[in-house]
């Protein structure tokens, strides 16, 4: 009996003296706590905890100091999210910090404003406590336009772009934050009635309205803008806007517009409804002039226009006129211009169906059609023949009168 209760007092004894060694404790602080605060920022502080003690603790705030402040602890990673409490694992490794933000009223005067902070366990057994004093210095003069964009700098290798209407432009845009906090900076564009604009990270195709850009560096964005279809040649400027903070940085582009370019060919037919088609009838031999109608439906001339045609071996194919030098839009002409095709089968060319590729290439762009060609034989051929025939059947009638006779 004496042995049990003597196994029994050493078992909580132990339980006793492990409960006895376990230590708690945590540190509470921030690296700042005394600032300068100009008008028109906000406080953002780090604070700092750390749990010294053996076994995790469940942790409570409580902000003393001045109301209208709004005087909040926020989580430190984007999206920012007000704190009261946490759970904190014990180690350096497992410290948690969180962000100190206060923003001064409306009308706030200079002076000191203190902050007092406070961490608990829920249980009392536990509680730090320090101060953050702020000094507010408002500003009496106002800010030059170089004061309020300081802190955000706005960079591009390209400001000026062209393309034809409806083509994109893209902007690669650098944004450095010149602050040493971490920024959100929301994005912004300003740009022509009628035209779209968005803006991707450098290397993906998400759409997004604002980045996150660390202290001191720096981060790349697309800004990309469609006109519209329809809008005119000419110069268009553009305007990018990034602001965090308070502080907005504006960055003016330029994208030029060199209009589109839109080559069309067809047949009289297709054209005004009657004449010929792109199945046409040629002799060989002789000449067979096509009518080429060609019209450009974009919104800027064609330039240096040829022709050429891809055809059977030894037929001919010249075109009247052989150049054009350069083709206005349609919606200016009010009509096509007309090209005389002039195709010639070979001489002895066998009847039948051929195909002729005809292709007008300008600088700017380019078209091309089908035309198929059914070649008869040439009329004194037909005559030849026709002849024959007539002597064929004179001598069998003659044969046949004879024979009669007899």
């Amino acid at each position: 009996m004496r042995s049990k209760l003597f196994v029994l007092f050493l078992v909580v004894f132990s339980v006793v003296g492990l409960a006895q060694d376990t230590r708690r404790d945590f540190s509470f602080y921030s690296v700042y706590p005394h600032i300068v605060l100009p008008e028109g920022k906000e406080v953002n502080l780090d604070v700092v905890l750390v749990n010294n003690g053996d076994s995790p603790e469940e942790i409570t705030f409580e902000i003393n100091g001045p109301e209208d402040w709004d005087p909040r602890l926020e989580t430190s990673t984007y999206p920012r999210t007000e704190v009261k409490g946490l759970y904190l694992l014990p180690g350096e490794d497992a410290k948690a910090t969180l962000k100190f933000r206060a923003k001064p009223p409306e009308g706030a005067e200079a002076g000191d404003y203190a902050f007092e902070l406070i961490a608990r366990t829920p249980d009392g057994a536990l509680e730090k406590r320090f101060t953050i004093t702020v000094t507010y210095v408002p500003q009496k003069e106002e800010t030059t336009t170089e004061e309020q964009v300081k802190g955000l700098t706005l960079l591009v290798d390209y400001p000026a772009l062209e393309n034809p209407a409806g083509e994109k432009f893209e902007y690669e845009i650098q944004i450095k934050n010149e602050a040493d906090e971490d920024r959100i900076v929301e994005l912004k564009a300003q740009v022509p009635f009628g035209w779209r604009a968005y803006f991707t990270p450098r290397w993906k195709d998400q759409r997004i309205t604002s980045i996150k850009v660390n202290g001191k560096a720096s981060e790349w964005i697309k800004f990309v803008v469609t006109p519209p279809f329809g809008a005119e040649k000419g110069e268009y400027p553009l305007t990018f806007v990034a602001s965090a903070d308070g502080v907005e940085a504006k960055l003016d582009l330029k994208a030029t517009i060199t209009g589109t370019y839109d080559l069309k060919l067809g047949s009289e037919a297709e054209v005004y409804g009657k004449g010929d088609t792109r199945n046409i009838k040629a002799t060989a031999g002789k000449e067979r002039v096509f009518k080429l109608y060609i019209w450009n439906e974009g919104t800027a001339p064609i330039t240096d226009i040829d022709f050429f045609a891809s055809k059977p071996k030894d037929w001919e194919v010249k075109f009247n006129p052989e150049k054009i030098d350069s083709l206005d839009p349609l919606a200016q002409t009010l009509k096509p211009e007309v090209v005389e095709v002039i195709i010639k089968p070979k001489e002895r060319a066998i009847p039948g169906d051929y195909e002729i590729t005809v292709t007008a290439a300008g600088k700017e762009d380019r078209e091309a059609m089908k035309l198929r060609v059914t070649v008869g034989a040439a009329m004194s051929w037909g005559w030849i023949g026709v002849a024959v025939i007539v002597v064929v059947v004179a001598g069998l009638t003659g044969i046949f009168v004879r024979l009669g006779r007899r």
